[in-house]
């Protein structure tokens, strides 16, 4: 082949290209999307009791405000190890490649590539003189829809808004794997502290009931008094089990959220038995701050941003569509026979356009349009929806934290004055001025209330992490992160040419965005 023949070659599919980039951009047909209004409050109905605000609710490790270096420990653990989460992460790269792909349809869209060589060799072939035939060619072919309404930039809109959809979708499991690991361990400690209290009560009315065995050999108590107090030490023993048991399947829990083994949690679970003590105090900001911070309201926008840009590729789809159809050739060849030498060669070149005009598939065309813009309408209210539901789940929270508080003290002083009165009851008793019943009595309710006082403290901390999951928080450690662990990304790099989509460049439209209100689908 020719170098001045390859060089027009070249020449000619880069003026292709070179028309395809110039010649997009005409028009966009379909609505430009703008955020739906929704209906906020200025201020919280619902508020905690105090002035200091000492621990924001914003913040992104937010668990730190528990001052629980276990419970810290967990929440690093199942960033790194959450295989629910690696899944997330591997949305966003499917949404970054589908961007890619779409893209690439502003280029042209087909082409193919053809390239030959012949040798006929008739030598000894009947009355035929040998003869040598060598040929070679060469041939593209090029072909390209000019994107004139819009078709391809509306869809390659809506692939950019749903890139930013798997990214939210990825921040929003962050939100609730650091609220689900929270809710395990804090609900396994108020378990393990129930145990620890039912334990503490079964050993006190053991003794009670060798204390009343004595008193009836002695003749000072009845048999009633002895079965009445077997019962409370067997009521106390039943109490046990099943805590056990619960406390179990938190751990398993936990191993779930961790992607490790029950006996590896048991490990990491050693260390301070404490139930985590809640901030009193949590900013929660103003209602508005939640269209920025909670990640499953700026999916709700993004789903409305790219269905907004479908309207607009299926309507482009009604008006003609031009296509530009490029062949460009090259073939050579050299023939000897019968004494004679010939070479020669010689290059092709064709250009053609066409224009298709949708009229007998124009109502099915229509109707996809409907559809579009159906399926719009439905994003704008599930994005509605979701702002309303949000708020009420922060009102929810500051209600259900301020009143778990309250009742936690509560609980507090009834735990205190039953022990208070199980020890009069048990010198009056002795002394003769009251019956066993009011022993009895007191036993119980001090059982009760030493249990309820290690339930109020657990459903405390887990009000807490409600408040703070319906605020959306914990989502900001993962910025300027991989979006998978190290090992699943070079696993990937291995084994498919990914380019730079694992890692794009921070000003590259596959780059992660921030939080933050979305405009016209951007």
């Amino acid at each position: 082949m020719k170098p001045a023949t390859s060089c027009r070659l070249s020449i000619a599919c880069a003026l292709i290209v070179s028309m395809s980039v110039a010649l997009t951009g005409c028009v966009t047909v379909g609505p430009d999307f703008k955020q739906p209004d929704v209906t906020l409050e200025n201020q919280w109905l619902e508020s905690l009791a105090g002035e200091a605000q000492t621990a924001p609710g914003a913040q992104a490790a937010w668990w730190t405000a528990f001052n629980d270096p276990v419970l810290s420990a967990l929440e690093q653990r199942a960033y790194e190890r959450n295989l629910s989460l690696q899944v997330a992460g591997l949305h966003i790269f499917k949404a970054r490649a589908q961007l890619a792909t779409s893209a690439e349809n502003l280029l042209p869209q087909s082409g193919s590539v053809s390239v030959g060589a012949d040798h006929i060799d008739t030598s000894g072939v009947g009355p035929i003189p040998p003869t040598h035939l060598w040929a070679e060619h060469l041939r593209v072919n090029v072909g390209w829809e000019i994107d004139f309404w819009g078709k391809y930039r509306r869809q390659i809109e809506s692939d950019r808004a749903q890139l930013r959809v798997s990214e939210a979708a990825y921040d929003n499991a962050l939100v609730s794997l650091f609220a689900d690991v929270a809710n395990a361990y804090i609900d396994l400690r108020a378990l393990e502290q129930r145990v620890t209290v039912a334990q503490q009560n079964l050993k006190a009315v053991q003794q009670s009931l060798t204390l009343t065995q004595a008193r009836y050999k002695r003749g000072a108590s009845s048999q009633l008094d002895v079965e009445q107090a077997a019962m409370l030490v067997a009521e106390t023993e039943a109490q046990i089990p099943p805590l056990i048991k619960a406390r179990a399947q938190d751990r398993d829990t936990l191993a779930v959220l961790l992607a490790d083994p029950p006996d590896a949690v048991d490990a990491q679970l050693k260390g301070s038995s404490a139930i985590p003590v809640p901030p009193t105090q949590i900013d929660v900001g103003i209602p508005a701050d939640l269209l920025r911070r909670r990640p499953d309201v700026r999916q709700a926008a993004l789903n409305a941003a790219a269905q907004s840009a479908l309207i607009g590729a299926a309507k482009a789809k009604l008006y003609p569509s031009l296509s530009l159809t490029g062949l460009f050739g090259l073939s050579s060849g050299e023939q000897h026979g019968i004494g004679l030498s010939q070479w020669g060669s010689k290059t092709i070149g064709l250009f053609s356009a066409g224009i298709t005009l949708p009229i007998l598939d124009r109502g099915q065309l229509k109707n996809a349009v409907r559809i579009q813009d159906a399926a719009f309408q439905e994003a704008v209210l599930d994005y509605q929806n979701t702002v309303l539901q949000a708020q009420k789940e922060v009102e929810d929270a500051i209600a259900a934290l301020r009143t778990s508080l309250d009742a936690l003290a509560a609980s507090s002083r009834a735990s205190d004055a039953s022990q208070r009165a199980l020890k009069l009851a048990n010198i009056q008793y002795r002394a003769g001025s009251v019956t066993y019943d009011t022993v009895l009595d007191a036993s119980r309710s001090m059982l009760r209330d030493g249990d309820s006082l290690a339930q109020n403290q657990g459903i405390a901390a887990l009000a807490a992490v409600s408040l703070y999951r319906a605020l959306g928080g914990g989502w900001e450690v993962a910025q300027g992160q991989q979006v998978v662990s190290e090992q699943i990304a070079e696993q990937m790099a291995q084994r498919t040419d990914w380019g730079h989509l694992l890692n794009p460049p921070a000003n590259s439209a596959l780059a992660r965005a921030s939080g933050g209100q979305l405009e016209n689908g951007k």
